[in-house]
Parts: structure tokens; sequence; C-alpha cells
């Protein structure tokens, strides 16, 4: 499936309206199916009339009018919940999270299921027939499978009010962001081997060797269209188009706006060098997927500064919640460390037929180890709790990393020790707890360090 085609499609299952939806139509064309069995077979009962609905219209008429009664009343009950606990996660955690709630199959499962049977019950209701305008009919069949929906709408609504008490809990609502960072993590890092190109010493010079050539030569640059974010890279198509170059040209390709990062109309988004044909530049330009909003998909560092979020908002004057702040670095430290001994995927793509090279930006080791720890390093500084839980979860970290990632842990242990004599609301005892385990720290990753420039 084309990206394009792909993250429209990811987006359109993560709109609340979209499984309700399908479940409403599917309701609706389920009554007519079953109202035209019903008249097919005309009297249901005989062998199977034990267990199919068997009174008159009216009955059957009062039947159906409560059970789209009450399905109304549950679903506007399961609605005002999902106002309140979007409300609730909004202020108390992050308003980044909120497509967390959004896009939730249990809630749109609700919600469809409520909507499909209360759909499905009028569609059955219309059909019934007393005999005062025409034959007698009575769907009983239709009606015993609205029954048994309204009874299954029961179950799911219990199932409901669970999972909104549940996700309104500090701990299930970081534990699942950190389930969304793994998921990302590992769809973009699936092992060791990763996507290497050369060895750890290659791969930068590659690169900038790379951007100088295209750069200091003639080149084209390829502008936006519209603002967003950008969702994909269809490096795909891009690395196809190397094959629909002429003879003996080969192209180099610079997508310059990563996955993630905002992009303004009007601005480069990619380089292309030597200039080709308007349509290959119009290609590359579809190839960045634009949307109006920033989601997880291929972009892990959105799910880190969710958690961030979660921990920042913790630390605020208002909230006044280290605890929580803790649970977020450790469930960091987690995730990170699930990738830290891995080959970060490279950012140089070759064409098969060796006609185009690509060169796109991902995020390396550094920036997500920055992004991670930076900001809650900085508002947990007053918490003495707060810098020892950093600076544990990043000794864990130190023990986990090859020898060439430490670099990116001891500067954010160094930066603690330069804030150690700042705090003056810490007590002398905390200062110094806090100066020899980081300077312990330091040296143990600084030794790291040296042991992988040697």
């Amino acid at each position: 499936m084309r990206t394009p085609v792909r993250s429209r499609w990811e987006e359109l299952r993560s709109q609340m309206w979209f499984l309700p939806g399908v479940l409403v139509v599917g309701g609706a064309a389920l009554a007519e199916g079953l109202v035209r069995v019903d008249s097919a077979f005309g009297d249901t009962t005989g062998a199977a009339g034990s267990w199919l609905f068997s009174g008159s219209a009216d009955a059957a008429r009062t039947l159906l009018s409560a059970i789209a009664g009450s399905l109304l009343t549950a679903l506007s009950i399961s609605f005002s919940l999902t106002m309140v606990a979007l409300q609730q996660a909004s202020s108390q955690f992050s308003p980044r999270i909120l497509r967390g709630f959004t896009s939730s199959r249990t809630t749109q499962l609700v919600v469809g299921a409520f909507s499909g049977t209360f759909i499905y019950a009028l569609m059955v209701l219309r059909t019934v027939r007393s005999g005062e305008d025409g034959p007698a009919f009575v769907p009983g069949l239709a009606v015993t499978v609205a029954v048994v929906l309204a009874v299954a709408c029961i179950g799911l609504l219990v199932l409901f009010i669970h999972r909104v008490s549940q996700s309104l809990q500090v701990s299930v609502v970081v534990s699942r962001l950190r389930d969304d960072l793994l998921e990302e993590l590992e769809a973009l890092h699936p092992g060791r081997s990763g996507d290497p190109a050369g060895g750890p010493g290659e791969v930068p010079g590659q690169v900038a060797a790379l951007r100088e050539e295209l750069y200091d030569g003639p080149h084209a640059l390829v502008r936006a269209e519209r603002g967003g974010f950008v969702r994909d890279l269809e490096t795909r198509v891009l690395l196809s188009a190397g094959e629909e170059h002429d003879a003996g040209r080969t192209l180099t390709v610079h997508v310059r706006a990563g996955v993630g990062s905002f992009v303004a109309r009007g601005s480069v988004v990619a380089a292309v060098a030597p200039p080709p044909a308007e349509g290959t530049l119009d290609e590359v330009r579809r190839s960045v997927v634009l949307a109006d909003e920033r989601t997880p998909h291929r972009d892990p560092l959105f799910v880190v500064q969710q958690l961030v979020d979660v921990g920042l908002r913790a630390l605020s004057p208002s909230t006044n919640d280290p605890t929580t702040a803790e649970h977020v670095l450790l469930h960091l430290g987690d995730a990170l460390g699930t990738v830290a001994g891995r080959d970060l995927p490279s950012p140089v793509r070759l064409a098969r037929d060796g006609r185009l090279r690509l060169l796109v930006e991902r995020p390396d080791w550094p920036e997500h180890v920055d992004a991670a720890f930076s900001q809650l390093r900085r508002a947990g500084a007053e918490h003495v709790s707060v810098t020892l839980r950093l600076l544990e979860v990043l000794g864990a970290l130190g023990e986990r990393v090859p020898a060439g990632r430490a670099g990116p842990l001891l500067t954010q242990v160094r930066q603690v020790l330069e804030l150690v004599p700042e705090q003056q609301q810490w007590t002398s005892e905390d200062r110094r707890q806090v100066h020899e385990r980081a300077a312990r720290l330091a040296a143990d990753l600084a030794r790291l360090e040296a042991s992988g420039e040697r």
C-alpha cells in the first residue's frame, strides 16, 4: 500500500466517528437482511419457536421502542463520560494525549454498538404490522436479534465505564504511552542489524560527503505547497524514481524535513542534484506526506514528548506531584534501553539500480536522550528525589549502551553537576548526596566513552 494511502487510512481509523459509522451501516444492513429472512420464511415458530420472539405486533413495537429509547439514553451517557475523560486528561496530563482517548477502540466500539443497535431497532420497528393496514407481520428473528444486541450493549456499557475510570489513572496513561513508544521504536529499530550503512565511523563521513556534493553543485529545491507536520516519507517511491531518469545520470535527493517536523508553506522540504525534470520534483514533493497534527506514527520522539509533558505537568506548582515525574523517567529509561544497543537506521538509502541516492533526516541517539531527559532535568531541579531518579535512570542506561553512545548520557550527568551548587533550597546533605552520585556516574560514563574512542 502506498504511504499516503496508508497514512490516510490510519488517520481515518483513528477518527472517533469511523468505527461507529461502520457499525451504524452494518446495523441497518443487518436489519434489512433479517427482515427479508423473516418475510421469506413467514411464520418462524415451530422447531425454533422456543427461542424466537413469538409475541404480537404491539408487543414487538413496545419491545423495540424500549430498546431504541434506552440505547439512546445510554449513548448520551457514553458521550458525557467521554467528554469528561477528555477534559480531565487535557487538564491533568497533556492535551497532546487526547488522540489516544479518541482513537481508543473500546470507546469507538461502545459508541458504534449503541448507535448501530439503535438504528437496527428503528429499522425493524418500521416493518412491524398489526394487520390493520394489510397482512400482519412480526419479524420474530429480527426482534430476537434486537434483544440479543441490547443485552450485549449492556455488557459493553459496563466495560466502557470500567475503561474510562482506568484511563484517568496516571499510571495507566504513562504505561500506555510507554507501550506506544516501545511499539514505534521496535518498528524503526527491529534488531541489532538495523539498516546500517557501514561502521560507526563511516556513516557520518558518507552523510557529510553526500551533502557537500549535493549543495556545492547545481541542484533544485523542492518547496512545500502547504503547511503542516511531516507524517511520513514515501521512500519507496523516491527510490523507484531512480529507474525513470535518463541513462547514466545519478540523482542525489536530500529530504530536509524529517518525520514530525513542521513545514511552513513555501519552505524547502528537499533538494535534488543535478536538477531533474519538473515531474521528478513533483514526485519528491508528494513523497513528503503532511498532516495538520503530529502523530506517533513513525515518530517516536512525539511519544517521548507526550511522556515528558505528563512529567512536566506533574512538576508544575499547581500539581506538585514529583512521584509521577519519577515514574515517567523510569518508563522513558525502560523504552530507550530497548534500543540503546541497536544500530540506528542509516540516513542514506540507495536505489537498487544505484541511480538514486536518498538522504533523509532521522533522529540520532543524542536527540533521543535530549528529548527524553533535558526538560525534566531542568523542571525537576528543585526536587531532590527527581534528580536522584534521573541519575538512577541514566546509570541504568549507561550499563546498556555501547561505548560509542555514552557521550549524551555523560552530558546529562555533567549538567546535573552544574545545577547542584545553584539549588539553595536543598540541604547540605542533599547537595552532597546528589554531587557524589553524579560525580561517580560521570566518572564511569567518561571511562566508557574513552574506551569507545580508542
